[in-house]
């Protein structure tokens, strides 16, 4: 238990390296304005990750009875409790395009405690993240900014067609990726990205297990883990449409609630848990059951669900938006990985200008979307669909 308990310590960040992270992470803002000059389709600043909105909804985690003793207590982990909130599922890399094309997918769940704390769960679905440090994660950020909106320096059959430009970015990908890490480094990234990128060319759907970043619980280190209830992902076929993700989704959300199992992963060592290569898949023989999330069922005909898919793309979420102990003392982020990630998140959504967390505070209470609120998301996307931005189609 001592090694485990060293290496949490030497994990933890250091509060002095906090500017120096800062200033790695302040090309958010650069990268946001890359991605509009990049991409044709791009009218506003936007995300600089996860543009991209495959769903979004009202959402309700049902808390386990049994809790493992570092989690129970803590923040949202009260046993028996319930509690709403909002969730959103997206593509991964930059900027919008195909869901069929490669790409990571991402889960964005929102909650609020008793106390009033935000609580963001923030997953991706692969177990391991896409780079093993908040540089090299930078790095894979600036190339698929600079690799949006390419094509092939021809035109004909090949370059107007999605496998064209896909072909282009690859290559902007790749040599951006080159230019900031070396060849060698960016050959086994771009690897690995690769591998990842692959899940969404062999899913049919967007109900498929996602993982969240390291995160601390009752003095623990520990990662969280949705498996969905019902496990029916294959492959979509040759040529599935732009949009075939999005359309499942709604058609199941249609039929019933989609619910997902939530696990939590504590640390046990860095040979099966590793907190240094973050890159790795975790152990998970471990994991504990904590919990249940529903997407309840909605009609995708309702006028209520467009409202809810917008709240989902105009509001924030961060990782920093964690309770880490039963009185909330602790508001440092756990590891270097995660303040790059809270910085970044800040900065991403002061560059697009997000929807103030106070207009939909009390979502989290009555899971409604009154008038007020509905008549600031109707402004906000009549806005991006006058200017003709890709995600801004009126409601």
């Amino acid at each position: 238990m001592a090694e485990s308990d060293d290496r949490r310590a030497a994990a933890r960040l250091d509060a002095a390296r906090l500017p120096e992270i800062a200033e790695h992470v302040a090309e958010i803002a650069d990268m946001q304005q890359t991605l509009l000059q990049q991409h044709p389709d791009l009218k506003v600043t936007d995300r600089v990750a996860h543009q991209y909105r495959v769903a979004g909804s009202l959402v309700r985690l049902e808390i386990d009875a049994s809790l493992p003793v570092e989690l129970d207590g803590v923040g949202l982990f009260q046993a028996g409790a319930r509690h709403l909130g909002l969730g959103r599922l997206s593509t991964g890399l930059g900027c919008p395009h195909a869901e069929s094309n490669p790409d990571f997918l991402g889960l964005m769940l929102a909650f609020r405690t008793a106390a009033g704390a935000r609580v963001d769960f923030l997953a991706i679905n692969d177990p391991a993240a896409p780079a093993d440090n908040h540089r090299l994660f930078l790095a894979v950020l600036d190339a698929a900014a600079k690799s949006a909106g390419a094509h092939l320096p021809f035109s004909g059959a090949l370059g107007d067609t999605r496998g064209g430009h896909l072909v282009a970015e690859q290559g902007v990908f790749l040599r951006a990726l080159t230019a900031r890490v070396g060849p060698l480094k960016a050959a086994a990234m771009y690897a690995h990205v690769v591998k990842q990128t692959l899940h969404v060319v062999h899913s049919s759907t967007a109900v498929q297990s996602y993982w969240t970043g390291v995160v601390e619980a009752g003095g623990v280190l520990g990662k969280f883990t949705m498996v969905p209830f019902v496990d029916d992902n294959h492959r979509p076929g040759l040529n599935p449409p732009d949009r075939h993700l999005s359309d499942d989704w709604r058609a199941r959300q249609a039929r019933a609630d989609i619910a997902f199992r939530l696990y939590w992963i504590a640390y046990l060592d860095e040979a099966r848990t590793p907190l240094e290569a973050l890159a790795k898949p975790w152990d998970e023989a471990h994991r504990r059951s904590v919990g249940v999330v529903r997407f309840p069922q909605r009609d995708a005909a309702d006028p209520q669900t467009a409202l809810w898919e917008a709240l989902a793309s105009e509001m924030g979420a961060n990782p920093g938006n964690w309770v880490r102990n039963k009185d909330d003392s602790l508001h440092l982020a756990a590891t270097e990985f995660e303040a790059a990630r809270v910085l970044a998140y800040r900065l991403s959504q002061q560059g697009r200008g997000a929807l103030d967390p106070a207009q939909y505070a009390r979502v989290f209470e009555s899971g409604v979307i009154d008038e007020e609120l509905a008549a600031e998301l109707r402004r906000r996307r009549a806005a991006k669909s006058e200017l003709g931005h890709i995600d801004g189609a009126p409601l």
